[in-house]
């Protein structure tokens, strides 16, 4: 049984600095939210700061948008389960701009909270603002930003990638858990997995990875403190091929959390596995790894996944 559904405000709002030239690139700023009119019951109050936890992590501006001057608000509404796993992340009122919405959903589609206190699913609807600091017709010299409706919070520090740089060269450990269910350990197939992020000397970031004994090379894409990347091409039987994408985001410290997803190449097989998901759990050494060399041919040779959503 669902309980009763809770509104709760959250906001996202991107302030883009001017600069020489034009406006910044909307990749290259932050933007955090807060949420001053929590609801009065505790257990929903714990799961809209949870929720916006997440958001800190995952939201971010599509390019698309900022470069059409596109902005408002998206209403979402996710259904959580018991367990703690956004089951559902659906838009239940538009912005007017397809690129924010799909954004909004995106953000909280795969994620997860702690399992909830009352042992029941429950149902929330978040309101998602997306502003603009300044429009492309603007003067960009000698402007002044805007500032954003109360009760919301802006930044304008410049994004530092929270897993490349702060974890460069590092080696990262731990595991992957095929068909796996956050917060439910025991299903799934578990596979040892090693990561090493590095950047080339054109300042491109790159991973080495393996994953169950099997290494591979490819490019990271990065979304604002997320990171991407596809794994090696596999042969599944009956000439069907498949690959994993990988997700990962910060969990404080030198932890990373993230969810995987594989990729068939046969849509007839991919129509036949109801379960094609996954997480991924490293945690980072503080010693540093001596330098990446590589030939061609080790290159995954797989499109990366895309970095920012239409």
């Amino acid at each position: 049984m669902r309980m009763p559904i809770v509104l709760a405000s959250l906001a996202g709002a991107l302030v883009l600095l001017p600069v020489a030239g034009g406006i910044a690139p909307v990749l290259a700023q932050d933007f955090s939210i807060t949420n001053e009119a929590e609801p009065a019951n505790p257990t929903h109050r714990d799961l809209t700061r949870q929720l916006q936890a997440w958001w800190d992590v995952h939201g971010y501006y599509p390019r698309h948008a900022s470069d059409n001057d596109e902005a408002g608000t998206v209403k979402v509404r996710l259904a959580v389960r018991s367990d703690g796993n956004i089951w559902t992340a659906d838009v239940v009122g538009s912005s007017g701009s397809p690129s924010l919405d799909a954004a909004a959903a995106a953000a909280f589609r795969g994620g997860f909270v702690r399992p909830l206190q009352t042992g029941a699913s429950d149902t929330i609807d978040l309101q998602l603002h997306y502003v603009l600091a300044h429009r492309r017709d603007q003067a960009a010299a000698g402007y002044t930003p805007v500032s954003s409706r109360r009760p919301f919070t802006v930044t304008n520090d410049p994004v530092k990638s929270a897993i490349v740089d702060t974890m460069l060269q590092k080696s990262c450990t731990g595991s992957v858990v095929k068909q796996g269910i956050r917060n439910h350990p025991a299903y799934g197939v578990r596979n040892s997995a090693e990561a090493v992020f590095f950047r080339k000397p054109d300042g491109s970031p790159w991973v080495r990875f393996y994953e169950g004994g099997f290494g591979t090379l490819a490019p990271v894409v990065e979304i604002g403190k997320i990171v991407k990347w596809s794994g090696r091409v596999e042969w599944i039987g009956g000439g069907s091929r498949s690959f994993t994408e990988y997700t990962l985001w910060p969990d404080g410290g030198n932890s990373l959390n993230g969810n995987i997803e594989i990729v068939y190449l046969d849509a007839a097989k991919a129509s036949q596995l109801l379960n094609r998901s996954g997480t991924i759990d490293l945690t980072c050494a503080t010693e540093t790894v001596p330098a990446i060399t590589w030939s061609t041919s080790s290159v995954t040779p797989i499109p990366p996944p895309a970095g920012d959503p239409p």
